[in-house]
């Protein structure tokens, strides 16, 4: 397909191309985030469909009644859905993995709203999270994910969705793997405190004098922060390792629709 669009066949292929980047992009957790206006979704989503337009194969099959119409921007809608919950793997299980930290160090009523969500969120959870957004551009993940978006186009053409018994069972694969991930982050911390407040237990049974409350918060959140530095500093390679994951997931679920 080329520009200018001339034909009614162009108007049309841009048309599908357009509504399947403007349904990702609204649902992306980075770009589709609350704090970023509507107009400024829709411009973008209308940029990356032009660049876009030009290089995927035209659809072979356009719908002709009101019917199909409407049965294809269903099947782009659920495509949406399930490519944008490939890519949310990456950025709910740090948000999982800072809740676990948070609660576990005694940050659960130090909670402030989180402007990318619209919903309270604890404070560690937020910073895990914009330490994964830097990442993710310093690793061109918004270059993985506009090469998944090309490649959609030529694996999936606009209506002709066919879904696979094996789908549901993949993308219950990936939700699995959120809470899994989210875990696998948090676990040195969550072991570190565990043992913590084993011990503050056993102070208290054998030296009930000592006050273990006042005693227990500062140790834990002195233990969590020094361990949480570690985390930090060595987050690089594991949140490249979810980026290149994630590629995976995405070519898994388009191959199954």
């Amino acid at each position: 397909m080329s520009f200018p669009l001339e034909s009614l066949e162009q108007m049309q292929g841009f048309f599908w191309v357009l509504m399947r980047i403007s349904i990702i992009i609204f649902l992306l957790p980075l770009f589709g985030a609350r704090g970023i206006p509507m107009m400024w979704k829709a411009g973008f989503s209308f940029i990356i469909a032009m660049i876009l337009t030009p290089v995927v194969p035209a659809p072979n099959v356009f719908p002709e009644t009101l019917p199909e119409l409407v049965l294809g921007m269903i099947s782009e809608m659920i495509m949406g859905l399930v490519l944008s919950l490939g890519i949310k793997m990456l950025f709910t299980s740090v948000q999982m993995a800072g809740q676990f930290l948070s609660f576990q160090m005694g940050f659960a009523m130090a909670q402030a709203m989180d402007p990318q969500t619209g919903v309270q969120s604890m404070v560690l959870t937020q910073l895990l999270y914009l330490f994964t957004i830097l990442i993710f551009f310093s690793c061109d993940g918004h270059h993985l994910f506009i090469h998944a978006l090309a490649a959609s186009f030529e694996i999936v053409p606009p209506n002709s969705l066919q879904f696979h018994p094996q789908l549901s069972v993949e993308v219950t694969k990936i939700s699995g793997m959120m809470f899994l991930l989210g875990l696998k982050i948090a676990a040195p911390i969550v072991v570190a405190l565990f043992l913590s407040n084993l011990c503050l237990g056993i102070v208290a049974r054998t030296v009930p004098q000592v006050n273990i409350l006042m005693v227990g918060f500062p140790i834990n959140i002195s233990i969590g922060l020094i361990l949480f530095s570690l985390i930090v500093m060595n987050f690089f390679p594991v949140v490249s390792g979810l980026i290149q994951e994630m590629g995976e997931s995405l070519n898994v679920l388009l191959r199954l629709m």
